[in-house]
């Protein structure tokens, strides 16, 4: 009886001290922005500005396996300027930026030890100045941002990082006869993986 006590005190205590433990992080971040300038008729000016900015750190450590951290973060702008008028004079920007990354270092004497990262990048805008308007139309968006993650296990060192800048920009400028239409796409998919020893 006093053997079963003391092999159930010594699995518990195992299982208590993390021997069978995982070291598992996730981070992820999404960034949505809509920007709209417009004059319709008569004679006005417009100015908008968007600006966000994000940032995600994490680190673990555990004794036996060893540690991993990760980091991401970014600067996303928009600014858009109209100055006229007759007709529909303006701009219409939209952005979205997704980073995600998962570093898991296992517990297990053979396990598996992976690291991953992604970033998406989506940037549109669309300018319009049409016959009978009269104006200036300027819009500007740009993304600055970047991820790193490293691994430190007893097998070995890893780290990966990659990074993104980005920008996109119109100006339109025209008399009553013009008609002006500018539409800009820029998409940025980035992915790293590895499995660290």
């Amino acid at each position: 009886m006093l053997r079963k006590i003391l092999l159930s005190a010594v699995v518990i205590l195992l299982l208590s001290s993390g021997a069978f433990a995982n070291i598992g992080q996730v981070q992820g971040f999404s960034i949505g922005e809509f920007n709209k300038v417009q004059i319709v008729g008569a004679f006005g000016s417009a100015v908008s500005r968007n600006t966000l900015e994000v940032g995600q750190r994490q680190t673990a450590r555990n004794p036996r396996l060893g540690s991993a951290a990760i980091k991401q973060g970014g600067i996303l702008t928009q600014h858009a300027r109209v100055r006229g008028r007759g007709g529909t004079i303006g701009v219409v920007q939209n952005a979205s930026v997704d980073g995600s990354q998962h570093p898991f270092i296992s517990g297990r004497r053979r396990g598996p030890n992976t690291q991953g990262q992604s970033l998406n990048l989506n940037l549109n805008t669309t300018a319009r100045k049409p016959v009978g308007g009269i104006g200036c139309v300027v819009g500007s968006q740009s993304f600055v941002g970047g991820q790193s993650q490293r691994q430190a296990t007893r097998g070995g060192f890893s780290a990966s990082s990659q990074f993104v800048q980005a920008e996109q920009g119109v100006k339109i400028m025209g008399g009553q006869r013009s008609n002006v239409v500018v539409k800009n796409n820029l998409n940025v998919t980035m992915f790293q993986g590895d499995t660290p020893p």
